[in-house]
Protein backbone atom coordinates (compact mmCIF):
# COMPACT_ATOMS: atom_id res chain seq x y z
CA UNK A 1 0.00 0.00 0.00
CA UNK A 2 1.01 3.65 -0.25
CA UNK A 3 2.19 3.94 3.36
CA UNK A 4 4.55 0.98 3.09
CA UNK A 5 5.69 2.14 -0.35
CA UNK A 6 6.60 5.54 1.08
CA UNK A 7 8.64 3.89 3.84
CA UNK A 8 10.45 1.69 1.32
CA UNK A 9 11.38 4.56 -1.00
CA UNK A 10 12.53 6.68 1.93
CA UNK A 11 14.86 3.96 3.19
CA UNK A 12 16.15 3.23 -0.30
CA UNK A 13 16.87 6.91 -0.84
CA UNK A 14 18.84 7.12 2.39
CA UNK A 15 20.77 3.90 1.73
CA UNK A 16 21.62 4.73 -1.89
CA UNK A 17 22.01 8.51 -1.56
CA UNK A 18 19.41 8.80 -4.28
CA UNK A 19 16.00 10.31 -4.92
CA UNK A 20 13.54 7.43 -5.21
CA UNK A 21 9.86 8.08 -5.92
CA UNK A 22 6.87 5.97 -4.95
CA UNK A 23 5.90 5.91 -8.61
CA UNK A 24 9.16 4.12 -9.47
CA UNK A 25 8.42 1.44 -6.90
CA UNK A 26 4.97 0.77 -8.35
CA UNK A 27 6.23 0.79 -11.95
CA UNK A 28 9.16 -1.52 -11.13
CA UNK A 29 7.52 -3.75 -8.56
CA UNK A 30 10.07 -6.58 -8.37
CA UNK A 31 13.48 -6.40 -6.69
CA UNK A 32 15.23 -7.13 -10.00
CA UNK A 33 13.36 -4.47 -11.96
CA UNK A 34 13.75 -1.87 -9.23
CA UNK A 35 17.49 -2.56 -8.88
CA UNK A 36 17.96 -2.08 -12.62
CA UNK A 37 15.93 1.11 -12.62
CA UNK A 38 17.70 2.66 -9.63
CA UNK A 39 21.21 1.76 -10.76
CA UNK A 40 21.68 5.10 -12.50
CA UNK A 41 20.36 6.99 -9.44
CA UNK A 42 22.90 5.76 -6.90
CA UNK A 43 25.00 8.57 -5.46
CA UNK A 44 22.95 11.21 -7.22
CA UNK A 45 21.80 12.74 -3.96
CA UNK A 46 18.59 12.14 -2.05
CA UNK A 47 16.00 14.79 -1.28
CA UNK A 48 16.59 17.09 1.66
CA UNK A 49 16.45 15.28 5.00
CA UNK A 50 13.42 15.77 7.21
CA UNK A 51 14.62 17.68 10.27
CA UNK A 52 13.15 20.05 12.84
CA UNK A 53 12.15 23.27 11.07
CA UNK A 54 12.03 26.93 12.05
CA UNK A 55 8.35 27.49 12.81
CA UNK A 56 6.64 30.53 11.28
CA UNK A 57 3.84 32.32 13.14
CA UNK A 58 1.32 30.25 11.19
CA UNK A 59 2.37 26.72 10.23
CA UNK A 60 0.73 25.80 6.91
CA UNK A 61 -1.25 22.63 6.39
CA UNK A 62 0.40 19.74 4.62
CA UNK A 63 -1.00 19.02 1.18
CA UNK A 64 -2.99 16.04 2.46
CA UNK A 65 -4.35 18.13 5.33
CA UNK A 66 -5.58 20.79 2.90
CA UNK A 67 -7.98 18.29 1.38
CA UNK A 68 -9.22 17.07 4.79
CA UNK A 69 -9.65 20.64 6.01
CA UNK A 70 -11.57 21.68 2.90
CA UNK A 71 -13.99 18.74 3.20
CA UNK A 72 -14.48 19.36 6.92
CA UNK A 73 -15.63 22.92 6.19
CA UNK A 74 -18.60 21.47 4.25
CA UNK A 75 -19.82 19.00 6.87
CA UNK A 76 -18.50 18.98 10.42
CA UNK A 77 -21.10 16.38 11.42
CA UNK A 78 -19.73 13.75 9.04
CA UNK A 79 -17.73 10.87 10.50
CA UNK A 80 -16.37 9.74 7.13
CA UNK A 81 -12.84 10.83 8.10
CA UNK A 82 -12.94 9.51 11.66
CA UNK A 83 -10.30 6.88 12.49
CA UNK A 84 -11.29 4.71 15.50
CA UNK A 85 -9.59 2.16 17.72
CA UNK A 86 -10.89 0.24 20.73
CA UNK A 87 -8.88 -1.88 23.16
CA UNK A 88 -10.43 -4.39 25.57
CA UNK A 89 -8.71 -4.32 28.96
CA UNK A 90 -9.32 -7.08 31.50
CA UNK A 91 -8.20 -7.15 35.12
CA UNK A 92 -7.62 -4.44 37.70
CA UNK A 93 -7.44 -0.97 36.15
CA UNK A 94 -6.18 2.33 37.58
CA UNK A 95 -8.34 5.00 35.89
CA UNK A 96 -6.28 7.89 37.32
CA UNK A 97 -3.06 6.41 35.94
CA UNK A 98 -4.73 5.81 32.58
CA UNK A 99 -5.97 9.40 32.45
CA UNK A 100 -2.44 10.66 33.20
CA UNK A 101 -1.02 8.35 30.54
CA UNK A 102 -3.32 9.75 27.83
CA UNK A 103 -2.30 13.29 28.78
CA UNK A 104 1.37 12.21 28.68
CA UNK A 105 0.89 11.10 25.08
CA UNK A 106 -0.94 14.31 24.16
CA UNK A 107 2.01 16.23 25.52
CA UNK A 108 4.46 14.10 23.52
CA UNK A 109 2.75 14.43 20.13
CA UNK A 110 1.92 17.94 18.93
CA UNK A 111 -0.47 16.66 16.27
CA UNK A 112 -2.82 15.36 18.99
CA UNK A 113 -3.25 18.91 20.32
CA UNK A 114 -3.42 20.83 17.06
CA UNK A 115 -6.47 22.73 15.83
CA UNK A 116 -6.87 24.10 12.32
CA UNK A 117 -8.40 27.59 12.26
CA UNK A 118 -8.38 29.83 9.20
CA UNK A 119 -7.16 33.26 8.20
CA UNK A 120 -8.66 34.77 5.03
CA UNK A 121 -10.04 31.37 4.05
CA UNK A 122 -6.73 29.52 4.46
CA UNK A 123 -6.30 26.92 7.19
CA UNK A 124 -3.19 26.61 9.31
CA UNK A 125 -1.91 24.51 12.21
CA UNK A 126 -2.32 26.01 15.68
CA UNK A 127 -0.53 23.85 18.25
CA UNK A 128 -1.99 24.09 21.74
CA UNK A 129 -0.14 23.49 24.96
CA UNK A 130 -0.77 20.15 26.62
CA UNK A 131 -2.53 21.92 29.49
CA UNK A 132 -5.11 23.35 27.10
CA UNK A 133 -6.40 19.88 26.15
CA UNK A 134 -8.90 18.29 28.51
CA UNK A 135 -9.80 14.62 28.21
CA UNK A 136 -11.69 12.92 31.03
CA UNK A 137 -11.45 9.16 31.23
CA UNK A 138 -13.94 8.61 34.01
CA UNK A 139 -15.33 5.14 33.35
CA UNK A 140 -18.87 4.96 31.95
CA UNK A 141 -20.75 1.80 32.91
CA UNK A 142 -22.33 -0.10 30.05
CA UNK A 143 -23.70 -3.61 29.69
CA UNK A 144 -21.95 -6.12 27.47
CA UNK A 145 -24.86 -6.26 25.03
CA UNK A 146 -24.66 -2.46 24.57
CA UNK A 147 -20.92 -1.96 24.18
CA UNK A 148 -20.88 -2.20 20.39
CA UNK A 149 -23.69 0.32 20.00
CA UNK A 150 -22.04 2.70 22.47
CA UNK A 151 -18.73 2.48 20.62
CA UNK A 152 -20.44 3.09 17.29
CA UNK A 153 -22.19 6.16 18.67
CA UNK A 154 -18.93 7.50 20.10
CA UNK A 155 -17.01 6.91 16.87
CA UNK A 156 -19.75 8.46 14.71
CA UNK A 157 -19.57 11.97 16.19
CA UNK A 158 -18.06 14.47 13.77
CA UNK A 159 -15.27 16.96 14.44
CA UNK A 160 -14.99 20.66 13.70
CA UNK A 161 -11.24 20.76 13.19
CA UNK A 162 -11.11 24.57 13.29
CA UNK A 163 -11.95 24.61 17.01
CA UNK A 164 -11.56 21.03 18.31
CA UNK A 165 -8.42 18.98 18.83
CA UNK A 166 -8.61 15.92 16.56
CA UNK A 167 -8.64 13.37 19.39
CA UNK A 168 -11.36 12.03 21.67
CA UNK A 169 -11.00 9.27 24.23
CA UNK A 170 -13.56 7.38 26.30
CA UNK A 171 -13.39 4.54 28.82
CA UNK A 172 -16.31 2.12 29.06
CA UNK A 173 -16.65 -0.27 31.99
CA UNK A 174 -18.47 -3.50 31.25
CA UNK A 175 -17.72 -5.23 34.58
CA UNK A 176 -15.50 -4.72 37.61
CA UNK A 177 -12.56 -6.20 35.71
CA UNK A 178 -13.62 -5.55 32.09
CA UNK A 179 -13.05 -2.22 30.30
CA UNK A 180 -12.95 -0.89 26.74
CA UNK A 181 -10.60 2.02 26.06
CA UNK A 182 -11.62 3.83 22.87
CA UNK A 183 -10.03 6.57 20.80
CA UNK A 184 -11.29 8.35 17.71
CA UNK A 185 -9.22 10.78 15.67
CA UNK A 186 -9.87 12.90 12.62
CA UNK A 187 -7.93 11.89 9.52
CA UNK A 188 -6.44 15.40 9.28
CA UNK A 189 -4.09 14.36 12.10
CA UNK A 190 -3.70 10.62 11.71
CA UNK A 191 -4.04 7.57 9.49
CA UNK A 192 -4.94 3.97 10.17
CA UNK A 193 -1.29 2.96 10.60
CA UNK A 194 -0.77 5.55 13.34
CA UNK A 195 -3.43 4.17 15.67
CA UNK A 196 -1.13 1.27 16.57
CA UNK A 197 1.72 3.54 17.78
CA UNK A 198 -0.85 5.74 19.57
CA UNK A 199 -2.17 2.77 21.53
CA UNK A 200 1.35 1.52 22.23
CA UNK A 201 2.42 4.91 23.60
CA UNK A 202 -0.63 5.06 25.88
CA UNK A 203 0.11 1.60 27.26
CA UNK A 204 3.80 2.48 27.78
CA UNK A 205 2.82 5.63 29.67
CA UNK A 206 0.18 3.74 31.67
CA UNK A 207 2.74 1.18 32.81
CA UNK A 208 5.00 3.99 34.01
CA UNK A 209 2.16 5.81 35.78
CA UNK A 210 1.02 2.68 37.61
CA UNK A 211 4.56 2.55 39.00
CA UNK A 212 4.36 6.13 40.19
CA UNK A 213 6.58 7.53 37.43
CA UNK A 214 6.28 9.67 34.32
CA UNK A 215 7.18 7.84 31.09
CA UNK A 216 10.81 8.27 29.99
CA UNK A 217 10.70 8.59 26.23
CA UNK A 218 13.45 9.62 23.86
CA UNK A 219 12.46 13.09 22.60
CA UNK A 220 10.93 13.06 19.12
CA UNK A 221 13.36 14.50 16.53
CA UNK A 222 10.51 15.92 14.41
CA UNK A 223 6.80 16.59 14.74
CA UNK A 224 4.12 16.71 12.05
CA UNK A 225 4.40 20.49 11.73
CA UNK A 226 8.05 20.00 10.77
CA UNK A 227 6.97 17.57 8.06
CA UNK A 228 4.45 20.06 6.66
CA UNK A 229 7.12 22.75 6.33
CA UNK A 230 9.65 20.28 4.90
CA UNK A 231 7.14 19.01 2.33
CA UNK A 232 6.49 22.48 0.96
CA UNK A 233 10.22 23.22 0.80
CA UNK A 234 10.96 20.00 -1.07
CA UNK A 235 8.06 20.27 -3.54
CA UNK A 236 8.29 24.02 -4.09
CA UNK A 237 5.47 26.33 -5.07
CA UNK A 238 2.90 25.61 -7.77
CA UNK A 239 4.62 27.93 -10.21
Amino acid sequence: NSLIATQVTSRLGQALDASVSVRELFEASTVEALAARLGSHVGGGSRAALTAQVRPAQVPLSLAQQRMWFLNRFDTASAVNNVPVAVRLTGALDPAALNSAVHDVIGRHEVLRTVYPEVDGVGYQKILSAGDVSINLGAERVTDDRIQAELYSFFAQGFDVTVEVPLRAKLFQVADDDFVLSFVMHHISTDGFSMGPLTRDVMTAYYARTNGQAPTWTPLPVQYADYSLWQREVLGSED
